[in-house]
């Protein structure tokens, strides 16, 4: 008799220890989508706005480039816009004609 209590707990102990771990694993696994969802939003926020030209909440500078074409250097005027939310980091260069 004593054995086949030794063995409930046993099993008792197994089925809890698989119980905990399931619970476990789908906490981790919403809250990694719930911070993945989030990045996705944010930087289809920031792709939207880069769509529609509304810089807003973005820092815009103007820049020279220098490119090399068919041998060739041409400086180039840029308008440079930046994006830093929410760890993306973002930059759209946009030619000034």
């Amino acid at each position: 008799m004593k054995s086949l209590k030794n063995s409930f707990i046993f099993l008792e102990t197994i089925v809890s220890l698989i119980v905990v771990s399931i619970i476990v694993t789908i906490f981790f696994k919403l809250s990694y989508d719930n911070n993945t969802h989030k990045k996705f939003q944010s930087l289809n926020n920031i792709s939207n706005k880069l769509k529609k030209s509304d810089y807003s909440n973005m820092q815009t500078s103007q820049e020279e480039i220098i490119i090399l074409e068919n041998g060739v250097e041409k400086k180039l005027s840029v308008k440079k816009i930046t994006s830093s939310t929410n760890e993306i980091k973002l930059s759209k260069y946009e030619l000034i004609k």
